[in-house]
């Protein structure tokens, strides 16, 4: 070794002010990164699990109801602190995939930041900046700065802990007793978010364990890791569930692709960048020693040894690596701050950036964010809320396409709920489905037919610009159904939704409810005559707070005259009536004159009547008059 020091701030360093101005641009261009796309895609299978622990669909939420979650739908692999402070910051921004992504792109560029106060610390500020500018432009990393995940957490407080143990161990005189406390949480805190924290353990671990002098001060960095794991006790048996379930592991070290991908992952997909990077951390080795990178270099190694000898990992789930991001980054940087000119850094860090946009913007970086790819085939279901909003009653029924169907379909393995359910129910508060975009007559007639006997009235939903296949079938059913279109509630050129009721209630319905005494509830009803037909039609749409009311009362329907003869009658059982019903009443053969369309609920075995009250009239009876009409003479 030769002994010569790395650039200092007099020779081609950086200043206190100019680190600052730098880093503030830094730290803005890593927002800004973050922040593209955190409403531009459909959430996808991982997120949708992290919605439904954070309590989306089941709120309010505390600690222990997370927990309990947690339970009931197997996250025995996870644990609960993003989970916690994810439902705490959704009950104040509220529940839109940009406000919950919103909480890991504050995680990820406080992570930028930390970065950069512990390589200034460890090793220079020239360094840190350097390493800042690379994490911030790591496409992969920026990736995770947008999911409702707990990666950038995790990441978060890994650079903090290094850094709390840099500091102890380095014996920073500075507030020694509020590091020591933080350094315990971080600890307890790691544990707590992932259990892929136990990576970064083990690397600290061996090189305190090998490598550093056995000192007082190494003692109480021993105790303090033992009263953060002691913290974690209460989850240590999920702990043992992951280690002992995880025999099919596939060893990362041993297998070509696996570390190839990482390799490919760390330069933003461009393997060249890496014949620079190694002989630049050689000269750099060459001019100097540093203790800081001869640390990180053997945490790093024993994070990989760890990860190959224990953890299972595959291509789709390289995110589980993420923690090994910034002290790799920390190396590339110190081999690019080791060139003496500014130019050449700065030229590397742009050809960096550019390959790090190219790639997050290439099919290949989906290769390795799990099934996240699958939410291209889904409608934007973020842009049906963004053009709904305020503008949906609880009655409304969206009716949509997909080419992928599964849009609608219960992740039953870690949720009750499908991503339908999230952005319709939780963010609009109405229920709908999506029909396959390809269907053939038969299941789409039967697609569509399921989901009109729903619902009385739809919001019928579809690109005008680009129909699906089978539209023309799916409308044909809708209007031979007996729906009518009204009101355009949104006209885009990629988005048109349309409100469809059914022609007994018309477009300008306005709610009618009757809570009844028993528990049974008509959500919605109307009823017109139609003398062409000679028809009576009342369209009822019931609701009952215990199923088995419906097997006990009857509805009677009865045309009756001014002086309370009964002309007509249908009655029905409620068991054998669909969510809402059309019931017809014939008026041929009356005589012309005024008639009333009468609704009765009676107890079938009884015939008590039901009494109730309309909750928009504040009108109580037993017998409610649903519609006056008048018979006209012929002629």
């Amino acid at each position: 070794m030769t002994g010569k020091h790395l650039p200092s701030a007099k020779k081609g360093g950086i200043g206190n002010r100019a680190g600052l101005a730098l880093m503030t641009l830094v730290l803005l261009l890593a927002f800004a990164l973050g922040a593209n796309g955190l409403n531009a895609d459909v959430i996808w299978l991982d997120e949708l699990y992290s919605i439904t622990i954070l309590g989306a669909f089941d709120l309010p939420q505390s600690p222990a109801q997370i927990i309990d979650l947690m339970v009931k739908y197997n996250h025995w692999d996870h644990v609960p602190l993003y989970f916690i402070l994810g439902a705490g910051w959704a009950s104040v921004t509220g529940w839109s995939q940009f406000s919950l992504r919103l909480l890991s792109l504050f995680f990820g560029v406080l992570m930028v930041a930390w970065l950069y106060r512990f390589t200034l610390d460890a090793v220079n500020r020239r360094t840190a900046v350097v390493a800042a500018c690379l994490m911030a432009t790591s496409a992969f990393m920026i990736w995770y700065f947008h999911e409702i995940r707990m990666y950038s957490l995790l990441m978060l407080l890994a650079v903090m802990h290094t850094w709390f143990y840099w500091r102890l161990a380095r014996g920073f005189r500075s507030a020694w007793l509020i590091t020591e406390i933080l350094f315990i949480l971080t600890c307890s805190a790691l544990l707590y978010t992932h259990y892929l924290s136990l990576l970064l353990f083990a690397g600290m671990g061996v090189y305190h364990l090998i490598f550093v002098s056995k000192t007082r001060r190494w003692l109480k960095i021993i105790l303090g890791w033992g009263i953060g794991a002691l913290l974690f006790l209460p989850y240590a048996s999920s702990l043992t569930e992951l280690v002992s379930g995880s025999s099919d592991r596939i060893l990362v070290l041993l297998s070509p692709e696996l570390t190839g991908s990482l390799a490919y992952l760390l330069v933003n997909g461009f393997n060249l960048l890496w014949l620079p990077l190694a002989l630049l951390f050689g000269y750099a080795l060459w001019r100097k020693q540093n203790p800081a990178i001869l640390w990180l270099l053997v945490v790093a190694f024993v994070m990989l040894l760890t990860a190959n000898w224990q953890f299972k990992f595959s291509l789709d789930r390289m995110r589980h690596l993420l923690i090994l991001w910034f002290p790799f980054v920390i190396l590339f940087a110190y081999a690019l701050a080791s060139f003496p000119h500014w130019p050449v850094i700065a030229a590397f860090i742009i050809v960096w950036g550019i390959a790090g946009f190219q790639f997050s913007r290439s099919a290949d970086i989906l290769t390795y964010t799990g099934w996240a790819y699958r939410v291209q085939m889904y409608p934007p279901l973020h842009e049906y809320v963004y053009h709904l909003q305020d503008k949906t009653g609880y009655q409304d029924y969206l009716l949509g396409f997909s080419e992928e169907i599964k849009v609608n379909r219960v992740q039953s393995r870690h949720s009750a709920y499908s991503f339908a359910d999230y952005y319709l129910d939780v963010q609009l508060g109405i229920d709908g489905v999506f029909v396959g975009a390809d269907r053939g007559r038969y299941r789409l007639e039967s697609d569509v037919e399921t989901a009109l006997d729903e619902h009385p009235y739809i919001l019928f939903a579809y690109d005008p610009e680009n129909k699906p296949p089978n539209f023309d079938k799916a409308f044909g059913i809708i209007r031979q159904e007996g729906y009518i279109p009204c009101t355009v509630i949104v006209d885009n050129p990629d988005l048109l939704i349309q409100r469809y009721v059914h022609s007994v209630m018309g477009c300008g319905h306005e709610p009618a409810p009757i809570e009844y005494n028993n528990g049974i509830k008509i959500i919605d009803r109307a009823a017109r005559y139609v003398p062409e037909s000679n028809l009576v039609q009342t369209l009822t749409w019931w609701e009952a707070a215990d199923e088995d009311l419906l097997d006990e009362y009857n509805v009677s329907m009865q045309i009756i005259t001014p002086d309370w003869q009964n002309v007509r009658q249908e009655d029905r059982h409620l068991y054998e009536l669909p969510p809402w019903d059309v019931i017809e009443l014939s008026t041929e053969g009356l005589l012309p004159g005024d008639y009333r369309l009468m609704m009765i609920l009676y107890h079938r075995d009884s015939g008590d009547k039901v009494s109730g009250a309309d909750p928009t009239t504040s009108e109580a009876a037993n017998i409610f008059s649903i519609l006056p009409f008048t018979i006209e003479p012929a002629g």
